[in-house]
């Protein structure tokens, strides 16, 4: 029996999305349609191509080699219909998460990737923890803050990055500006405990960076900060202090490893690797 390329592309989407169901939804057909032309790709395959595991489905190694045939498949038909109509052949949605709301910063850089892309729709989830979502296939990309990249994912390394403590200009620094109960139990790395603070000087707590930067910005109180988001906020003070132990971490972009990146997920990581680098080396 002969391979298909829609049989493959079915399959493609599957794997990315982690199951028959969001396939079906990405693909504006339904599950059981899946689930049979899967079947035939098997069939013709001669072997099985995904198995379940603990942690979900991922692809078996017959599978994998199926995905990268389908994935350079893929890429040439992109470039054969670009060629052909002279401009973007691309589009869908991604979903994109990032640690402690860090995605909600960047809605600049992500309207100008719209203006260059208007055929592929980005929705950010609420997620906490960028990696969570990937492993829960609740994001096919994220913006993770960690001091090492996890095995099982894949992805970019943007740079190291480093907090350091704000205030409002004129405002209270002794007052603080902490993390929410939520936030404490969803980031419990060493980065997240600086603003995990507690007694009286809390001024408030917040669950989310775009609004911890917010209450900051109102003179609400001090908090420690990603430089790259503060340095550059004429609103905000650098207090000096010394940088305390977990100041400092990795950013990363990153995908689930059993997942092939595909043309809209490559395009929208690509972006926002440049767009990070530049604010976190605005030299550069």
């Amino acid at each position: 029996m002969a391979i298909e390329w829609d049989d493959l592309r079915i399959f493609q989407a599957a794997i990315r999305a982690g199951d028959f169901s969001s396939a079906a939804r990405r693909l504006g057909i339904n599950r059981t349609t899946i689930g049979r032309r899967f079947a035939r790709l098997e069939r013709a395959a001669g072997a099985d191509l995904w198995e379940q595991m603990a942690g979900g489905y991922r692809p078996t190694p017959r599978g994998r080699a199926v995905l990268r045939a389908a994935a350079a498949m893929e890429r040439a038909m992109e470039r054969l219909t670009a060629e052909l109509e002279g401009g973007e052949a691309f589009g869908g949605p991604v979903r994109l998460a990032g640690t402690a709301g860090i995605a909600g910063l960047l809605l600049p850089d992500l309207a100008r990737f719209r203006d260059a892309h208007p055929g592929i729709a980005i929705e950010i989830t609420g997620a906490r923890d960028a990696i969570a979502a990937l492993h829960q296939r609740h994001a096919d990309l994220g913006i993770a803050v960690a001091t090492a990249k996890p095995r099982d994912l894949a992805g970019l390394h943007v740079g190291r990055i480093t907090q350091r403590l704000y205030a409002a200009k004129g405002a209270d620094a002794s007052r603080r500006v902490g993390w929410g109960h939520a936030m404490r139990l969803a980031n419990p790395q060493p980065w997240a405990r600086l603003n995990g603070v507690e007694g009286p000087s809390l001024a408030c707590e917040v669950d989310s960076l775009p609004a911890m930067i917010e209450a900051v910005r109102a003179g609400a109180g001090a908090a420690w900060l990603w430089s790259f988001c503060a340095d550059g906020d004429p609103a905000l003070a650098r207090i000096d202090a010394p940088l305390p132990r977990g100041s400092a971490a990795e950013l990363w972009l990153l995908h689930r490893e059993v997942a092939v990146i595909d043309a809209p997920m490559r395009a929208l990581r690509d972006h926002l690797r440049d767009a990070l680098a530049a604010r976190i080396n605005p030299r550069r």
